[in-house]
């Protein structure tokens, strides 16, 4: 018996330690979110979807703005609409991963997509009830902790092993996830922009506006300048899907204006100017790699001619 047990934690020690080199080597091919948990609280924040998550590099920020004026280095908070909706469960994980006690000229870059802010016609927000609850960022405790243990624990269905031998994508530490699996041929971007469009239509289906989500926005936005300035952005999509945007929430360009205003924050909505055709997809509404640098220089530049006029 004494054997047995001593053979038995030799096996699981073994386990273990496979599991920690594991996630200490290739987290950031692993799971698309597990890095964001593994750094250190920041100072200054992407929020967003997978639009920002893909299309904001925290690279190409560190080095365009100046550090005497923003608590560098930039990271990118951002995930997938499926978590990141605008509402008080993210707004709660912002709020970890900020550090609260030294953050004090920060700069927020809200990427904000009228999705963000569709509740399920089955939830009740007013009650609590929201989609995203169970999924991460919202049900972890520790979000600066390196190995996580909890997130892989809470969230082992995210993982994807063989990722890590094919690393057709990469979560950097800076919270900025490069996808290197690109369409090679103008047959593939148009089925997988195709793909995109269907996603669309669902949650026109499923989603209504939420006024608890609106709500929970202008509280991010009052709370996060205490610690800095807000930017909002809506990030450069194809025309069609912005129609598909419209449909869905027609004021959604209104509502931003007005809490821009009433915030006195810059609004830069990229789809009301020319440069929108600039900007390289991969299908229809995320960013690749070069377009991905292209609109953050371009969204950089937009926010020292901002902080310039003020």
């Amino acid at each position: 018996m004494k054997k047995y047990l001593i053979k038995t934690l030799i096996f699981l020690l073994a386990c273990f330690a496979v599991v920690t080199f594991v996630l200490l080597k290739y987290g950031g091919y692993v799971d698309y979110f597990y890095v964001k948990f593994t750094t250190p609280k920041a100072k200054s924040l992407v929020i967003g979807d997978s639009r920002s998550m893909q299309g904001i590099q925290p690279s190409v920020m560190n080095e365009m703005l100046p550090d005497e004026a923003y608590a560098l280095p930039v990271f990118n908070y951002s995930f997938t609409i499926a978590q990141a909706s605008m509402g008080p469960l993210y707004n709660k994980s912002i709020f970890k991963k900020l550090d609260m006690g030294s953050a004090n000229n920060g700069l927020f870059v809200i990427s904000v997509t009228p999705w963000m802010f569709g509740s399920d016609k089955n939830n009740d927000n007013s009650k609590g009830e929201f989609r995203e609850e169970n999924s991460p960022p919202h049900n972890m405790h520790f979000v600066d902790m390196n190995p996580n243990y909890e997130y892989l624990l809470k969230n082992l269905q995210y993982f994807h092993f063989r990722t890590m031998f094919r690393q057709s994508a990469e979560m950097h530490e800076d919270g900025w996830l490069e996808e290197k699996n690109l369409p090679d041929s103008e047959a593939v971007f148009k089925a997988w922009k195709e793909g995109q469009a269907k996603i669309f239509d669902n949650m026109t289906n499923e989603y209504v506006v939420s006024d608890i989500r609106l709500q929970s926005f202008h509280e991010l936005i009052g709370k996060l300048q205490e610690h800095g300035e807000v930017v909002l952005v809506r990030m450069p999509i194809d025309s069609d899907f912005i129609e598909k945007e419209h449909a869905f929430y027609p004021n959604f360009d209104r509502d931003m204006e007005k809490a821009a205003q009433k915030y006195k924050v810059p609004y830069f909505n990229f789809n009301k100017q020319p440069a929108v055709n600039r900007f390289k997809t991969y299908d229809g509404h995320h960013l690749d790699k070069t377009g991905g640098q292209d609109f953050t220089k371009i969204l950089c530049d937009s926010i020292l001619a901002y902080k310039k006029q003020i």
